[in-house]
């Protein structure tokens, strides 16, 4: 681990958290599926009223210890786990102790009310190794959280940690400020979800899905993977080792890569292991959407358990959580957490 963890470190200091995590990819701890807020394209299906559920210190240690093998860029993201300040804190603190600290912070800028609390949170990072911070903002964020709090975030991330280790929009402050606006309004919303089509996976699915065109599932969209958009019938470039973009370990002890689809527990299966074997061999399920994609699934869902295969669909990701939804009560185990299928 030393050796994985002190080149990837060698490489934030000379390009910085954004540009490394771009070229290595990311692995995150997914510390709580409890937010501050629930944003309509969630494809994890956070809200508020989720279940209070996060990271033990013991597992936040245990589990960073295993995403620094990877040699990726390591973060915590939720749900909003700045929610949990002093459980998180005393998280990163042991974490630090053990040499496995994360390189970045994930969040919604909720907490941002003044300056000074601000100030005192990121300090509080950088004394146990945090290097940076991602700050997200869009018209689904800033239907929730006021556009000042997160200026001020990024604003002060940006003085203290550094441009380079900030992880966010260039937007100008008008622009966040207008992404309010457009939340506001269910026409201007239509045109952001049309202009910049979402994954369609839990919250995502529910919410969104009703602004976009169905087509004949023969004319279903190209794939569009994480960092890779793609023309192949299977989705091998979501799970495949070399394209993979992000591997996460959720409170339950879930690795998932594709939101839903659990690829092992992560006390059970040693995440370079997993990734030795391929992530796309971990189960029948993501096999099977490796090889032959949603359609693959749904035919499969069709034979098995008489799934009324739909005539239309959005996307491939529409297609493919409608089969997982209603194959989830069969492969609790593999489809899953509850979150991501809004129970």
């Amino acid at each position: 681990m030393p050796d994985a963890r002190e080149a990837v470190d060698r490489l934030i200091a000379e390009v910085g958290v954004t540009a490394a995590g771009q070229r290595l990819g990311v692995a995150a701890l997914l510390y709580t599926y409890r937010c501050t807020i629930a944003c309509r394209h969630c494809c994890f299906g956070c809200a508020g009223e989720r279940s209070p559920v996060r990271m033990t210190l013991e597992q936040s240690v245990y589990h960073l210890r295993q995403l620094h093998e990877l040699g990726r860029v390591i973060h915590i993201a939720g749900g909003e786990a700045m929610l949990f300040w002093d459980d998180l804190l005393a998280a990163v603190q042991a974490a630090f102790a053990d040499g496995v600290q994360p390189h970045f912070i994930e969040s919604n800028a909720s907490f941002a009310t003044d300056d000074a609390l601000v100030r005192e949170r990121y300090a509080a990072l950088q004394a146990n190794g945090v290097v940076g911070m991602l700050l997200s903002a869009d018209p689904y964020h800033q239907a929730f959280v006021p556009p000042e709090r997160f200026l001020r975030a990024r604003r002060l991330a940006r003085e203290m940690f550094g441009p380079q280790n900030v992880w966010t929009t260039n937007a100008s402050d008008d622009t966040i400020v207008d992404f309010a606006a457009i939340a506001r309004d269910e026409a201007r919303l239509r045109d952001h979800v049309r202009a910049h089509p979402p994954v369609l996976v839990g919250t995502a699915h529910r919410e969104l899905r009703p602004f976009l065109d169905p087509v004949p599932l023969g004319q279903l969209p190209p794939g569009r993977a994480w960092r890779v958009p793609h023309n192949d019938p299977g989705c091998l470039v979501e799970f495949a080792r070399e394209t993979i973009w992000e591997l996460h370990i959720d409170p339950y002890d879930n690795i998932q890569t594709n939101c839903g689809v659990i690829l092992g527990n992560a006390r059970e299966t040693r995440l370079l292991d997993l990734l030795e074997r391929g992530p796309e061999n971990a189960n029948f399920i993501s096999k099977l959407l490796a090889d032959e994609g949603p359609l693959g699934l749904a035919d499969s869902a069709r034979r098995e358990h008489g799934f009324d295969i739909p005539d239309r669909a959005v996307t491939k990701c529409d297609l493919c959580y409608s089969t997982r939804t209603l194959l989830r009560p069969h492969y609790p185990h593999i489809l899953g957490p509850a979150e991501v299928y809004g129970k």
